[in-house]
C-alpha cells in the first residue's frame, strides 16, 4: 500500500504554470487536456499503444480525442523527411498560440473594464460591458477610450452614453486611434459642451 502511494505520489509528468492559469479560459476537455500533456511530456508521435501505457483511454477515444484537437485547431501535424522516409509529428504551437493570445486579450479587458469600474466608483452593468466591447469591436483604440472616460470624468460626468458622444464627436474629426496630446483640435474638444449632446 505504502509503495503504491510513493508511486502516485512520484512527479512523472510537468506543465508550465501559465499553462495551468490559462487552461480553463480555453474550450478544452480533460481528455483533450490529458491527450496535450502526453505530448508534452512523453511523445509528439500518435502511438496508441504507448499512448495507452500513460493514459486510460481505450483507441477509440484517444482517437476521437486527437480528431477533436485537430478540429479545434489547438495541434497540427508537421511532416518531417528522414532520407526515404516521411516522418509525422505533432506540434503544439497552435495550442500555445490560443493560450497567449487569450492571455493578452484578458489582459486588454480587465485593464479597460478595471478603469470604468474605477472611475465610476461601481461595477459596471452588463449593458455597459456590452458598450465597451461593441467600442473595442469597431477598433476604436484604447486610448481614445480612455481619453474620452478622462474628458468625462473631468466634467462630472459618469456614464457611458456620454463617454460615447464625446468618441463619437472624436471620431467624426479623425481622432481615432490618437492620444489628445496628439490632436491639433485638443483645445476645441475641451471648449466643446458635451452636454448638449445629451
Amino acid at each position: 500500500m505504502k509503495e503504491l502511494k510513493d508511486f502516485l505520489k512520484t512527479k512523472s509528468f510537468v506543465i508550465n504554470s501559465s499553462v495551468l492559469k490559462n487552461i480553463c479560459n480555453l474550450e478544452i476537455s480533460l481528455e483533450e487536456f490529458i491527450l496535450i500533456l502526453y505530448f508534452i511530456n512523453i511523445d509528439n508521435h500518435l502511438d496508441l499503444s504507448n499512448i495507452k501505457k500513460y493514459i486510460d483511454l481505450g483507441d477509440e477515444e484517444i482517437l476521437n480525442t486527437y480528431t477533436s484537437l485537430l478540429n479545434k485547431g489547438f495541434i497540427e501535424i508537421k511532416l518531417h523527411k528522414q532520407g526515404t522516409t516521411i516522418d509525422e509529428e505533432i506540434s503544439l504551437d497552435l495550442f500555445y498560440d490560443k493560450l497567449i493570445l487569450n492571455k493578452k486579450e484578458e489582459k486588454k479587458e480587465t485593464n479597460i473594464f478595471a478603469i470604468f469600474e474605477s472611475e465610476f466608483g461601481r461595477t459596471l452593468s452588463p449593458m455597459e460591458y456590452e458598450t465597451i466591447n461593441t467600442w473595442l469591436d469597431s477598433n476604436i483604440d484604447e486610448e481614445t477610450i480612455k481619453n474620452a472616460l478622462k474628458e468625462a470624468v473631468m466634467n462630472g460626468v459618469t456614464n457611458l452614453k456620454y463617454v460615447n458622444s464625446i468618441i463619437y464627436e472624436w471620431t467624426k474629426k479623425g481622432i481615432k486611434n490618437k492620444s489628445l496630446e496628439e490632436t491639433k483640435d485638443f483645445k476645441d474638444l475641451f471648449d466643446y459642451d458635451w452636454l448638449k449632446d445629451e
